[in-house]
C-alpha cells in the first residue's frame, strides 16, 4: 500500500483551524467493495490498533503521567465511537467539524490542541482517495517539547495506523 505524505487540500474543514504551530497530511487510493466514511475509519483507528502501536501508546501515557499531561483513557470504546459517530465529545476528545466527507477531530490538553481529520474523496472507477490530516497548535513550551520529542514516532504512527485501518475496512486493493 502506497501511503504518500502531501498537502492538506484545499476543500478540507481543517483550514478553518489554521494557522497551528504543525501540519501533515497522508494520503492513499483506495479502490473499495462498499462506501467507508470518515467516521468508519476514526472509529477504526482508535479502536483496532495495530499491537506496536498499541505498545508505543502504553509507554507514551506511562511517560506523560508522570510530568501531568493527561493520557488517553479509552475504557469505553462505545463512548469513543458514540462521540465519533454522533459529533459529540468524550473526555478530552471532541468532534469539532463534520461533512458528509469528513470528520475532524479534536484532542485538547493544557499543553496543546491537536486535530486529526479523515478526509474521504470519491476519485472515479470505485476509487476513493483517503487524507488523513494532521494539525498541531502548542499552548506553551511544554507542547512543543512534548511533539517535538514524540514527532519521528507520529510519523510512523500515523501510517502504521492507516495501514492497519485501511486493511480491515477496505475489502479489496489499496492502491
Amino acid at each position: 500500500m502506497k501511503i504518500n505524505r502531501t498537502n492538506i487540500p484545499t476543500y478540507s474543514l481543517v483550514n478553518r483551524y489554521l494557522p497551528v504551530n504543525y501540519t501533515d497530511t497522508y494520503s492513499c487510493i483506495a479502490k473499495a467493495n462498499s462506501q467507508i466514511t470518515p467516521d468508519d475509519i476514526l472509529v477504526s483507528f482508535w479502536t483496532v490498533m495495530p499491537k506496536w502501536v498499541d505498545n508505543l501508546f502504553k509507554i507514551r501515557n506511562s511517560i506523560v503521567k508522570v510530568l501531568g499531561l493527561r493520557t488517553d483513557n479509552n475504557d469505553s470504546f462505545q463512548e469513543l465511537e458514540k462521540c465519533i459517530r454522533n459529533g459529540e465529545n468524550y473526555d478530552f476528545i471532541s468532534i469539532v467539524d463534520k461533512s458528509e466527507n469528513e470528520t475532524v477531530m479534536l484532542l485538547s490538553d493544557k499543553h496543546l490542541d491537536a486535530y486529526l481529520s479523515v478526509l474521504i474523496q470519491d476519485v472515479g472507477d470505485g476509487q476513493q482517495e483517503i487524507n488523513v490530516i494532521t494539525l498541531v497548535k502548542f499552548h506553551y513550551w511544554l507542547g512543543y517539547l512534548y511533539f517535538y520529542t514524540i514527532l519521528p514516532f507520529h510519523h510512523l504512527v500515523v501510517k502504521g495506523m492507516m495501514k492497519n485501518t485501511l486493511k480491515k475496512l477496505y475489502i479489496c486493493n489499496i492502491i
